[in-house]
């Protein structure tokens, strides 16, 4: 028995590279461990997007600057680790190499 589960893999790696990139069946370890990555890079960007304030679209005051400063620690504190949709774009294009050959056998 393996020490993951194949369906869940295959459901990361298809989410991250696109419907059809994995089957459970095609999983093999070395494709675990390369999602492992790439779902913990992603996780860590996504981290840094949320210290990041919201444009304004003009000069911001004060009060907009504590308004973004409380919804950063809000999501902080709330435990947010939803993935970034930019984050995810770089985790897919820098990994696709990788996940392809693993989940290839190389």
């Amino acid at each position: 028995m393996d020490y993951y589960d194949r369906e869940y893999v295959s459901a990361a790696i298809n989410y991250f590279w696109g419907d059809g990139t994995a089957s459970a069946q095609s999983v093999n370890e070395r494709a675990a461990e390369v999602v492992y990555k790439a779902i913990s890079e992603a996780q860590v960007c996504s981290e840094s997007m949320d210290l990041v304030p919201r444009p304004s679209g003009i000069k911001p005051g004060r009060s907009y600057i504590v308004k973004q400063i409380a919804n950063i620690g809000k999501n902080i504190v709330a435990g947010n680790t939803s993935i970034y949709h930019v984050c995810k774009v770089r985790i897919s294009v820098s990994y696709k190499t990788e996940i392809t050959m693993a989940l290839q056998g190389i």
